[in-house]
């Protein structure tokens, strides 16, 4: 796919010891968002139809009986999209617990009706994704 790639992390703003981090990788579009938009709207609004973003956000503390999050797209739910944006391909997500105290939502936005490259394009994102390990 053509275009920007972008990726950040970053913990939420004001916070000594964070509770919540976000990560994201966009492709097809720039990332217009502050770190800790949920979910990017000025983005969105600007994803074209091979446009794909994956936004993950990281908070504490996972509950007990939250099984282990399972990062392959195939497994996300499809959504109603996005606190009054359209997005045409609308969101998917994946959610569960991290390898340490935390819980973890991967939400996947398309510009379009994912097609099976746009899928391999998400998946190829969740991918890279690092979740981190209990100290």
């Amino acid at each position: 796919m053509n275009g920007t790639f972008n990726s950040s992390y970053g913990p939420a703003p004001g916070v000594a010891s964070p509770k919540e981090s976000t990560a994201w990788i966009a492709r097809g579009v720039r990332y217009r968002d502050a770190r800790t938009a949920d979910p990017p709207e000025a983005t969105l609004s600007q994803l074209p139809r091979r446009g794909v973003i994956v936004f993950a956000t990281i908070y504490q503390a996972a509950q007990h009986a939250q099984r282990r999050i399972d990062l392959h797209f195939r497994k996300a739910t499809r959504y109603p999209c996005c606190d009054g944006t359209y997005v045409a391909g609308g969101e998917y997500a994946l959610a569960g617990a991290g390898p340490g105290a935390y819980s973890v939502i991967v939400r996947v936005y398309f510009g379009s009706s994912p097609t099976r490259s746009l899928r391999a394009e998400a998946q190829r994102a969740i991918d890279q994704l690092e979740l981190p390990l209990p100290r």
